[in-house]
């Protein structure tokens, strides 16, 4: 059966391509199994429950919705490692620079007062988010992004569902749901995909509109982070359960991914295409003591243009959603090239944007 063949299986694609996964340094994003061996390498080195608590109290406790970003980005971080086939060595690596985020800001992972948990009030989190998402944009998407997350980690980890923490989870919601809202233009953009899959292939058309500004760090990418994390909120939006709420963000998604292309000048100048999925997923680059150094001090245009902005969870929360993503995208040289458009942010500091 040839690749593009509409009617080949998932079973039958992963073998097929198999190879070709491998050479993206995550074999386990498409779904097939680990073997023993890749399995007993894990062992010792996949993060506890305890970054579930840390994550959502570091939610809980954010000082205005911008600041969820730290302990949504620990969530992230959390599931890019258990749910995914990587090495010892490169779990650590992503492991010390959650425990440098959780020390950085320490009293916002401070464990909250003891409550008593009610499973039952998770189901208010996803509840307090329509008003954010319907009728088009608002703040990039964040109010699906962390709903999203936080639901997922309450799920697995049902004591943390205290009335506390519950509401100011909520709050996040209602915060994001006061802020200006880009509203979609024409039917096209008020109409809601068919189907979640078709809601995922259309941020990866739209990534490859972009590919003309690889390596012209000059120019000022729009927002591919969190064209990527809000899609992935949608879609795990309905996997838990949610297909009508996520059918309402559907509309702000599509005037999120349909930015502008930006104008390239004939002279603008090119650098090295270096940004690809397997570098930034590799041990080098998460135990690289510049990136380190650059992520663990405050941003700023002079010397560290990209800065902690990376560690308040953009890096955790784009990898995460990505690996989540491309399971459902067939084309192996369109992830090849939204993966080096998605994350040339991530090694180059001169780019900004993105």
């Amino acid at each position: 059966m040839k690749k593009n063949d509409p009617t080949m299986n998932r079973k039958e694609f992963l073998k097929l391509s198999s190879g070709i996964i491998a050479g993206l340094a995550i074999p386990g994003a498409f779904g097939d199994s680990a073997d023993a061996r890749e399995t007993e390498a894990r062992k010792g080195a996949a993060l506890d429950d305890s970054y579930l608590e840390k994550g959502l109290t570091g939610m809980a406790r954010a000082e205005g919705w911008f600041d969820a970003h730290w302990g949504a980005g620990i969530l992230a971080g959390y599931y890019l490692c258990t749910e995914n086939r990587l090495n010892e060595r490169t779990i650590a690596g992503i492991k010390k620079q959650l425990d440098a985020v959780i020390h950085l800001r320490a009293a916002q992972f401070a464990p909250l007062p003891k409550e008593s948990a009610d499973e039952a009030s998770i189901a208010e989190v996803p509840k307090a988010l329509l008003p954010a998402i319907q009728g088009g944009l608002r703040a990039h998407g964040h109010a699906v992004i962390f709903a999203s997350l936080s639901t997922k980690a309450l799920r697995d980890a049902p004591t943390m569902a205290q009335p506390a923490l519950i509401d100011a989870l909520c709050g996040l919601s209602r915060q994001i749901g006061r802020k200006k809202t880009e509203k979609p233009k024409g039917k096209t953009g008020a109409k809601p995909y068919a189907d979640v899959q078709t809601m995922i292939e259309a941020t990866f058309d739209s990534l490859v509109r972009f590919k003309g500004l690889l390596g012209r760090p000059s120019i000022r990418r729009p927002n591919f982070t969190h064209m990527t994390t809000h899609t992935e909120a949608l879609m795990s939006l309905e996997e838990m359960g949610y297909p009508d709420l996520a059918r309402a963000g559907h509309a702000g998604h599509r005037v999120h991914i349909s930015a502008p292309v930006p104008a390239i000048a004939p002279a603008t100048a090119v650098s090295a295409d270096r940004a690809t999925l397997e570098a930034v997923m590799s041990t080098s680059y998460w135990n690289d003591r510049q990136n380190q150094d650059r992520w663990n001090r405050r941003r700023n245009t002079t010397d560290n243009r990209n800065g902690d902005w990376i560690a308040a969870g953009h890096l955790f929360k784009v990898l995460y959603s990505y690996h989540r993503l491309i399971g459902r995208i067939k084309d192996i040289e369109k992830v090849k090239l939204c993966s080096k458009i998605l994350l040339e942010r991530y090694v180059n500091p001169e780019v900004q944007g993105g």
